[in-house]
């Protein structure tokens, strides 16, 4: 199943909440009026349960708070589905120096972002390693 929208990686989602100015102008603007849907990956809040603990977000000390104001901006969750787990079990490996990106939050994103045919929002500079067909990505510059 294909959707037009938009999926976020976790420090897209983190940025929209706590720190706007680190967004390019033009997402930022798109997702304040709405102009296409967004998705957030259920995957975002389990390591964002991480990020809380770390002390590295701000104005939010629980998922729940950080759920119900992702739901007030009418952010969409996005569960984890049998068919990105198969996205997920086929898709490359790249090599970054000597090793391979293994990060299982960001792989399950982008899976997800090819099972649904959504374009992946990221400021990752891993993310365009990925060539994997289906794979759409604005990078966030």
């Amino acid at each position: 199943m294909s959707k037009k929208g938009y999926l976020l990686d976790t420090h897209i989602l983190v940025w929209y909440l706590q720190d706007k100015a680190r967004l390019n102008r033009e997402i930022a603007e798109d997702m304040d009026y709405f102009q296409y849907p967004y998705y957030a990956s259920v995957v975002s809040l389990h390591e964002m349960i991480f990020l809380i603990q770390e002390k590295k977000i701000k104005n939010y000390d629980s998922i729940a708070a950080i759920v119900k104001t992702v739901q007030e901006k009418q952010i969409q969750f996005l569960g984890i589905k049998p068919r990105h787990i198969e996205v997920l079990e086929k898709l490359s490996t790249p090599l970054i120096g000597q090793k391979e990106h293994k990060d299982q939050f960001d792989r399950t994103i982008i899976s997800q972002g090819i099972a649904e045919g959504l374009t992946v929002i990221s400021a990752d500079s891993k993310f365009p390693l990925y060539k994997d067909k289906g794979f759409r990505l604005l990078e966030n510059k």
